[in-house]
């Protein structure tokens, strides 16, 4: 099974004068809340945030909202919000690897201190799968690819002509193994792709 990434609980929230068990999703640029609420709060948005006990108060636009998280958990949540991380971050990218970006991808998006190299072997390649021509790269990456490293195929959500099934088929048909998804941004989603154990 593939992992997903972001930080999801199940908790009771306040927001509006109601209040409800829900889930809450931490996400790289916001805070979704999902059924029966459906909130969704951009960390551009958010004003402050405080820990009392187990909650965690943030205040938005639309007034306060309350997690009840546990103790550890409202910590946690308050310090990444408070020090969010850029996408490159999230997907694992570490301190003097070697990076490639492949296609029409948003700099910003990736995160504007990632040094790109775009010759020579790459530790980490993030390549913009945006039409199913775009799909061949997946694979194409290998190649000038350290063994040990990842290739994360970017695609934009909700394209049913671009599907994730298309993008496992490209890779699986490639050779690589899929080990994760992530959540990159509001439009994009990624999965990530390394190559199998025997071939490195």
């Amino acid at each position: 099974m593939l992992g997903v990434m972001g930080r999801e609980v199940r908790c009771l929230v306040r927001h509006g004068g109601e209040e409800a068990e829900a889930k809450a999703l931490l996400e790289t640029d916001e805070i979704i809340v999902r059924s029966p609420f459906r909130i969704s709060v951009a960390r551009s948005d958010i004003a402050s945030t405080a820990v009392h006990g187990d909650r965690l108060e943030v205040a938005t636009p639309g007034g306060p909202l309350v997690l009840e998280l546990g103790e550890r958990e409202a910590m946690r949540w308050a310090h990444e919000i408070a020090n969010p991380k850029t996408v490159a971050d999230k997907l694992g990218v570490k301190p003097g690897q070697r990076v490639r970006l492949v296609g029409d991808l948003d700099r910003q998006l990736i995160g504007a201190g990632v040094p790109a190299e775009q010759e020579g072997t790459a530790d980490v390649a993030f390549v913009a799968v945006e039409a199913a021509e775009h799909l061949a790269l997946i694979g194409a990456q290998q190649e000038r690819l350290a063994r040990d490293g990842a290739i994360w195929a970017i695609r934009p959500k909700g394209r049913p002509d671009l599907t994730e099934a298309m993008v496992m088929d490209a890779g699986l048909a490639a050779g690589l193994v899929a080990i994760k998804t992530a959540r990159i941004s509001a439009t994009h989603t990624g999965e990530k792709f390394v190559i199998p154990r025997d071939r490195r």
